[in-house]
C-alpha cells in the first residue's frame, strides 16, 4: 500500500515538474518574441542616398522657387499607414508654403492597378497632396530612395535639406526627429541640412516578397 503511495506521489511530482518546464518554456518564448518586435520596430531600411540636387530628368512637376516635400511609398506596406499619417499631419502644418508629393512605386511584375490600395486611397484623401504613379521605380532610384516611407524636401532652389523618415519607429506614428526636422526647417531660415532613419518595407518588393504584407492588401 506504502509503495503504491509512493508511486502515485512520483508521478504526480513528474507532471507538477513537466508543467513547471513547459511554463518556463513558454515565457521564453514569449519574451524572445517581444524582444524581436522590438527590434524589427526600431530597425529602420537600409541602402537610401537620396541626391543632394532634385534629379534631372525626373518627371515629377516641381514650383520652380518654391520647396518640395516628396514622401515614397510601397503601395503594399502596412508600416507605411503611419508615414503617410505623419505626411498627412505636416501637410496641415504647412499649409500651401510646398509642393507636396506622394509617390507609390510600382515595382516591376506586377500588373497595372496593383498600386490600387487603401494606402493609394488614403492618399489621394489628403488635402493638397498630388498622388503619382512611379512604374518599375524609376524615379525611386533617380531620387536615390529604396525604403517605404522615405521623405525629401527640397528648397526652392532644388536643394536637399532632409532626407529620412518621419516616423519615431517602424509602423509607429507620433512625434519624430524628421518630422520636427521638417517643420524647423520652415520656421527657421537657414537650418542646416538634416536626415533621419527610414522604418519601412523595400520599395522594389512585390507583395508576394515582402514580409510585412502577408494578409494585408486593401
Amino acid at each position: 500500500m506504502e509503495n503504491g503511495a509512493v508511486r502515485v506521489a512520483a508521478c504526480g511530482g513528474g507532471r507538477d515538474t513537466l508543467l513547471v518546464l513547459l511554463l518556463v518554456l513558454w515565457v521564453g518564448v514569449l519574451v524572445g518574441w517581444l524582444g524581436y518586435l522590438q527590434y524589427y520596430a526600431a530597425k529602420p531600411g537600409v541602402g537610401d542616398h537620396a541626391d543632394v540636387r532634385w534629379p534631372a530628368g525626373t518627371t515629377l512637376c516641381a514650383t520652380p522657387g518654391r520647396p518640395a516635400l516628396v514622401v515614397f511609398l510601397h503601395p503594399a506596406c502596412p508600416c507605411s499607414r503611419a508615414s503617410l499619417d505623419e505626411f498627412g499631419r505636416l501637410a496641415e502644418r504647412l499649409g500651401d508654403r510646398a509642393d507636396l508629393r506622394a509617390v507609390f512605386v510600382r515595382p516591376p511584375g506586377v500588373p497595372p492597378g496593383w498600386e490600387q490600395t487603401g494606402l493609394w486611397s488614403a492618399a489621394a484623401a489628403l488635402p493638397r497632396v498630388t498622388v503619382v504613379l512611379d512604374e518599375d521605380g524609376l524615379e525611386a532610384r533617380r531620387f536615390g530612395v529604396a525604403t517605404s516611407g522615405c521623405t525629401l524636401l527640397y528648397d526652392g532652389r532644388g536643394r536637399l535639406v532632409f532626407s529620412g523618415g518621419i516616423t519615431p519607429g517602424r509602423g509607429h506614428a507620433g512625434p519624430s526627429a524628421g518630422s520636427e526636422a521638417i517643420v524647423r526647417w520652415f520656421e527657421s531660415a537657414g537650418a542646416p541640412t538634416a536626415a533621419a532613419p527610414v522604418f519601412g518595407c523595400p520599395l522594389l518588393d512585390r507583395a508576394d516578397e515582402t514580409s510585412e504584407t502577408k494578409g494585408w492588401r486593401r
